[in-house]
């Protein structure tokens, strides 16, 4: 007999692949945009030129035209993937060969996402945080789409990707609407990376650092809001 799920296996998976991911690739976006002042004022601007009012955010072609605002999402996402870690896939009967080396039957093989996305050869400047490297001139955009995966790609890509993009967008578009935001001024961020971390890699001050658990455990954002006045 075979072995299936059970239903609460399913709907567990369910919750985190709806959940967990979406909130990461959120605060990873707050991260970045009050980090780098001209990204997030520019991504402000368009927000509030493209909507009259608060309830005016929603699905739609006004939301659709803010493609700053959907770069600054795809490029939080590739610097700190919410799914940072391999996908393992198992290599089938016959073996398969890989840059050159044959891998053999049975073997577990994958490039974390992370790897990809900091790439010099898709994304110049890797661990920079560029949004406008997302629009613009064709063949450089065209590039970087062709390696950009934090849904994973082809027919195990994820089946929520454009839900995933609806509730991002307008619950970023959202905030930047009703909130003026910046960096929390006098407390340590947990979110940074910094020397004290004591590992290489976890040294970039400026990244948002994430743990690998398949999806990504965080702690941060550190962030404070200001009601905007109307």
């Amino acid at each position: 007999m075979g072995c299936y799920p059970k239903p609460a296996d399913n709907s567990l998976s369910r919750i985190i692949a709806g959940s967990d991911t979406t909130s990461t690739a959120i605060a990873a976006t707050l991260f970045y945009l009050v980090r780098h002042p001209e990204s997030l004022a520019r991504v402000t601007s368009e927000v509030r030129s493209a909507f009259s009012s608060l309830e005016d955010i929603h699905i739609g072609e006004a939301l659709n035209s803010c493609t700053f605002l959907r770069a600054c999402i795809d490029e939080a996402m590739r610097l700190s993937p919410s799914v940072g870690g391999i996908l393992p896939r198992q290599v089938l009967p016959g073996g398969m060969t890989i840059d050159g080396e044959h891998i053999p039957a049975g073997m577990i093989v994958g490039t974390p996402h992370y790897t990809i996305h900091h790439n010099p050869a898709y994304y110049p400047e890797p661990f920079s945080f560029k949004p406008e490297r997302w629009i613009g001139e064709e063949a450089k955009v065209k590039a970087a789409k062709r390696a950009f995966c934090p849904f994973s790609i082809g027919s195990r890509g994820c089946i929520g990707k454009g839900l995933a993009y609806v509730e991002m967008s307008i619950t970023i578009a959202r905030v930047l609407w009703m909130y003026d935001m910046r960096r929390a001024v006098g407390v340590q961020d947990p979110a940074e990376g910094g020397p004290e971390r004591g590992v290489w890699g976890r040294h970039r001050k400026e990244e948002f650092q994430l743990v690998d658990t398949f999806t990504s455990w965080k702690e941060g954002v550190m962030v404070e809001f200001r009601k905007r006045d109307v």
